[in-house]
């Protein structure tokens, strides 16, 4: 299976308010992967390849519902046994949940703190 399929968020300007009541745009801050800017006060998709296919954990948290991601359905199936999917794992360090599609164990900060991250 081809893991370079393209997959990005749509973000509905006319919802998006840049989470003013958070102080800060909650996408922009929890992609670890680049994604999000923020520009005139609302989130754009400005590394749209950098997002992992499958990964949808941005819609969750926006609080706006400005986020969405194409069905998966009219991208093609995929099985559980695809590699490209993320998997929850726990950080054998600080014990911090997160998501990856990367044969891991350490969450990105430990990775960073421990050096063993490649990029």
């Amino acid at each position: 299976m081809d893991c370079q399929r393209v997959w990005y968020p749509t973000i509905f300007p006319d919802k998006c308010d840049g989470c003013i009541k958070f102080n800060e745009a909650r996408c922009v801050k929890f992609c670890p992967h680049g994604v999000f800017d923020l520009r005139d006060c609302k989130a754009v998709v400005v590394n749209p390849l950098n997002c992992i296919y499958g990964c949808t954990a941005c819609e969750n948290i926006c609080p706006r519902k400005a986020i969405i991601f194409p069905q998966r359905t009219s991208i093609g199936q995929s099985s559980k046994k695809d590699k490209c999917l993320l998997k929850r794992v726990r950080c054998n360090i600080c014990n911090k949940v997160f998501w990856t599609n990367e044969d891991v164990n350490l969450c990105l900060d430990c990775r960073k703190a421990t050096k063993i991250f490649t990029s």
